[in-house]
């Protein structure tokens, strides 16, 4: 049989102690766990688990822990549940070969030999399941597109298996593994909504045949009037049978084509009509990639939290995880394809009122570097001077001249930065031109984040500090000289893709990929079911067949 491509290797995140005794080679299950490969398996080559699936075999000293003398038919049947209910989390289960699984269950008295395997391919089933729905199917340092998030702590999974086998409570271990971030937990739900509706019927699809202007009357209106009071963007007091193309729904329909970055003229042709009429399936596939992304974040905790979600140009800043009134505003990120904001996840240790412009190199040397060379006098027209910086030791020491613009008018960082170091080196900060928070697509930086009503930001930041009021930082803001400010409590800033998202309201939104981030995520997922479906065919070949021994 064909061995899938290797799996890649997988962070220390379910992982517990590390493994003291080698395995043993002459032990049926430890020969598997060496060879890291199970034909059993869809996916044979399990070496992205392997050390987890170890860990757990070196608890029961490499014995089987289902298939025992006194096996447990309620252990078997809901780790059968478990993967059963997969789609629920958006995920599939013939990618844990739960049918697989139901026939070894089921078999009647295997050997010593194929006893073993049985037990190994039915704790690498749950392993992946619980590891794809804590981090993730795909590895997100992985994918092509610029993602600095650290992978989740790690949980003792062999402990909690040993644990819930005891005492016979399997399915509660899934809990413990399910992402907790309250995004995760709204998609879930609305997810579990569309799965029970299934496809809307073709008789209720918003298909008016011709572009609608303002003031037209059409039969399908109806339908449109329901996709909006379904999307939040129609109040349940607008009429609700009429069938004419008045001034709420073009106001809502406007919103819509803003956020998709159309032309937000109200008038609806082909491409806005399209956005009212996804079926549910259409839906539940975007909200699995939704999930998947969703899973990569960091489990949070109460507190104040910053949100910048990249494709809808929106920041929210959150004083607890149910703050019904978040602070919002328009964002600038970077521009698609050359200088993607990344995503990421990091702590804002500080601000920086009326800051310098330490100018990257890049951009000095091709964007600053050419106007100079034209005009003797245009660094100094710009306010930018020539410093020398010290190297640190580890970096060799040295010295080298470095451009930065001094703070003012002209300094495109404005009269405040928030700082939280990251390997990406990007940040928050004010902006001098303010007239590209009006643009309905708003990708136009190097990469850091500028956001519309800094001082307000500001306040919120700094809203629990000694000293800190909305006078005290206006004046900082208008100051002569820089001015650094350690905050006392760090705060959580996530930037993060979210083409498919759930707002503060609990309503789900659409948004435009930007940079093609919802494209590559299908591509990696993809490439899992294909390698799924690719074995799964080539063991219907071999079935017939093949007896599986020990040593896979």
């Amino acid at each position: 049989m064909p061995v899938a491509a290797p799996e890649t290797s997988l962070p220390a995140i379910n992982g517990g102690p590390e493994i003291v005794n080698p395995i043993p080679a002459d032990n049926p299950i430890g020969a598997i766990l060496l060879s890291k490969q199970h034909p059993l398996l869809l996916r044979s080559d399990f070496s992205r688990v392997s050390e987890l699936v170890s860990q757990i075999y070196q608890n029961s000293q490499f014995q089987p822990i289902w298939f025992t003398a006194n096996r447990s038919e309620k252990n078997l049947a809901d780790l059968l549940s478990i993967l059963n209910s997969a789609p629920s989390n958006a995920l599939n289960p013939a990618n844990y070969d739960v049918d697989r699984l139901k026939q070894l269950i089921s078999g009647q008295n295997p050997d010593s030999s194929t006893v073993a395997s049985y037990d190994v391919a039915l704790t690498v089933s749950l392993v992946r399941y619980l590891h794809d729905l804590r981090q993730g199917q795909v590895e997100p340092r992985d994918v092509e597109y610029p993602v600095h998030i650290a992978p989740k702590p790690a949980l003792d999974l062999a402990g909690l298996l040993k644990q819930h086998l005891a005492s016979q409570t399997l399915t509660e271990v899934v809990g413990q593994f399910e992402p907790k971030t309250k995004q995760y937990q709204q998609l879930k739900q609305i997810l579990t909504r569309l799965q029970q509706m299934g496809n809307q019927a073709s008789s209720d699809e918003f298909k008016p045949g011709k572009m609608l202007r303002p003031g037209d009357k059409h039969p399908h209106i109806v339908y449109l009037r329901q996709r909006l009071r379904g999307m939040g963007l129609l109040g349940n007091n607008a009429a609700t049978d009429s069938k004419i193309y008045d001034n709420d729904l073009v106001a809502a329909v406007i919103k819509v084509q803003q956020q998709q970055g159309l032309t937000a003229d109200g008038v609806i042709g082909s491409s806005t009509a399209a956005l009212f009429n996804q079926s549910s399936s259409e839906k539940i596939a975007q909200l699995a990639l939704a999930m998947e992304r969703a899973r990569w974040i960091p489990d949070t905790t109460d507190g104040p939290m910053i949100v910048v979600n990249i494709p809808a140009f929106e920041l929210w800043a959150f004083n607890s995880i149910d703050d019904p009134n978040p602070l919002n505003m328009k964002v600038v990120v970077g521009k698609s394809p050359s200088n993607q904001t990344p995503v990421l996840w990091e702590e804002m240790k500080y601000l920086e009122f009326m800051p310098y412009w330490n100018i990257p190199k890049t951009i000095y040397e091709k964007e600053i570097l050419p106007k100079a060379a034209n005009n003797e006098g245009y660094l100094a027209s710009q306010d930018i001077e020539l410093v020398r910086h010290q190297n640190s030791e580890e970096k060799g020491g040295g010295s080298y001249l470095r451009a930065r613009q001094r703070p003012g008018k002209k300094n495109p960082l404005g009269r405040v930065k928030f700082v939280f170091p990251n390997t990406a080196d990007v940040y928050l900060h004010d902006t001098p031109g303010h007239a590209a928070f009006n643009r309905p697509r708003r990708d136009l930086s190097h990469g850091c984040v500028r956001v519309s009503a800094p001082e307000q930001l500001a306040q919120f930041v700094l809203g629990d500090q000694a000293g800190w009021d909305k006078e005290s930082i206006k004046q900082a803001m208008s100051a002569p000289k820089t001015r650094h400010v350690t905050l006392k409590r760090a705060v959580p800033v996530l930037f993060y893709y979210g083409t498919t998202f759930v707002d503060h309201q609990n309503q789900l939104r659409f948004y435009p990929d930007i940079y093609g981030q919802d494209e590559q995520l299908k591509k990696a997922l993809n490439k899992i079911q294909a390698t799924t479906n690719s074995s799964s065919n080539n063991q219907l070949v071999m079935s017939k067949s093949t007896v599986v021994g020990a040593n896979p």
